[in-house]
């Protein structure tokens, strides 16, 4: 196997969990003597930041025009990706995001060249009609699926894409970017920010209805019934900050937030290092739009830090309920802010949790570990050798 080409429906600079994932993939596979392609839009970063970012790349970047005319850039975007196909010959392509699945199925399909996607969960937000039947049609041409959680994989089976082989492969996060940091250094940082005293919880994602902000920023009446010094870090692209601070607002805990906005990969590192516990309340919106697993989970505990995520969903794969982390139902704040005040109020068990969350991700879920499996899993479709599968 020699060149991939890899399609994401999003790509850093920019923030973005699918967009981590194809920069995480594309480097590996790299590593691994294989020339990487990269075509993908690469958003909420500004044109300067992104010329930077793409020429520091061991691998190619072609970046896909994001338009307002939604219609036109379709077109544009599948007349490049044409033109690629046409001009380079690929051993596979690997197709990340529900826009790019659109785009790739019917142009592959045509020119016989074997493809797998990544499911990653929030293509399947559509349960019923025209763009579930597209959905549908375009994934079952594929040659392979893999998913980042065994949740994701059911939920694409139930709505009825079964044709592709399907593997499972967890979501994996950088060591080298994500790592404990000395107490001294979290002492200072917490001191500038005016937090040394208090009992942190972070959040680390788009601001939005799906990562659930809203089912903690509810439950801190509560928490703070028994932790006053509570505070709650935002970090993340705020697309609904004004809807949440209003509840904030509302329930009397605004001094008790504070939102970071889209920060450096430094700032986050420094950010997870210094929190008391991570914290994600993901829940699954009307549409059918879920967590497929959590990429932030692992970055977290890579810096040894336990978390609290809701159930029913792909963040239940990302900790062992009890040993790395607790599991409560989606949309409960009750149980929640329960959880929370356990785990505070019992420094010695969130100790032990943290450093098997840590271990965990050491173990299992760094990019050495994941890469393997996908390297594995693709030489299948490449008759290279077989892949591992669950």
């Amino acid at each position: 196997m020699k060149r991939i080409l890899l399609i994401s429906s999003e790509f850093p600079p920019g923030p973005g969990g699918i967009g981590t994932h194809a920069y995480q993939l594309a480097k590996y596979l790299q590593d691994q003597q294989v020339e990487m392609l990269v075509l993908s839009p690469q958003d909420y970063a500004d044109q300067h930041e992104i010329d930077e970012f793409n020429t520091c790349q061991p691998f190619t970047i072609e970046q896909l025009p994001s338009l307002s005319n939604k219609l036109f850039q379709s077109l544009k975007r599948f007349i490049i990706f044409y033109k690629i196909l046409r001009n380079n010959k690929f051993d596979i392509v690997v197709v990340s995001g529900r826009g790019s699945i659109w785009m790739a199925a019917p142009l592959l399909e045509f020119l016989d060249i074997p493809w797998v996607f990544v499911a990653h969960g929030t293509e399947f937000g559509t349960p019923s009609g025209l763009k579930a039947f597209l959905m549908r049609s375009a994934s079952n041409s594929a040659d392979g699926a893999i998913c980042v959680s065994k949740y994701t994989r059911q939920v694409m089976h139930k709505m009825g894409i079964t044709e592709p082989q399907s593997f499972v492969i967890h979501n994996g996060a950088d060591r080298a970017a994500f790592f404990p940091l000395s107490k001294t250094d979290i002492a200072s940082f917490r001191k500038k920010h005016d937090d040394d005293n208090k009992f942190v919880l972070l959040t680390v994602g788009g601001v939005s209805d799906r990562k659930g902000q809203e089912v903690l920023i509810r439950a801190l009446p509560q928490i703070k019934e028994s932790i006053p010094d509570v505070t709650y870090w935002i970090v993340g692209l705020p697309f609904i900050r004004e809807k949440l601070e209003r509840i904030a607002k509302e329930l009397g805990v605004e001094d008790n937030i504070r939102f970071w906005g889209r920060v450096s990969e430094v700032e986050l590192r420094r950010i997870y290092n210094s929190c008391d516990l991570f914290c994600m309340t993901s829940r699954q919106l009307a549409d059918g739009d879920f967590e497929g697993f959590g990429i932030a989970v692992m970055e977290a505990a890579l810096c040894g830090k336990a978390a609290v995520v809701s159930d029913n969903s792909g963040l239940a794969e990302a900790v062992i309920d009890g040993e790395t982390g607790i599991l409560v139902p989606q949309n409960d704040s009750d149980k929640t802010a329960k959880a929370i005040i356990k785990l505070a109020n019992d420094p010695s068990t969130l100790d032990r949790l943290s450093q098997n969350a840590y271990l965990n991700a050491i173990e299992n879920q760094t990019w050495e570990q994941v890469g393997k499996r996908y390297l594995n899993v693709l030489k299948m479709f490449t008759g290279s050798s077989a892949g591992e599968c669950e």
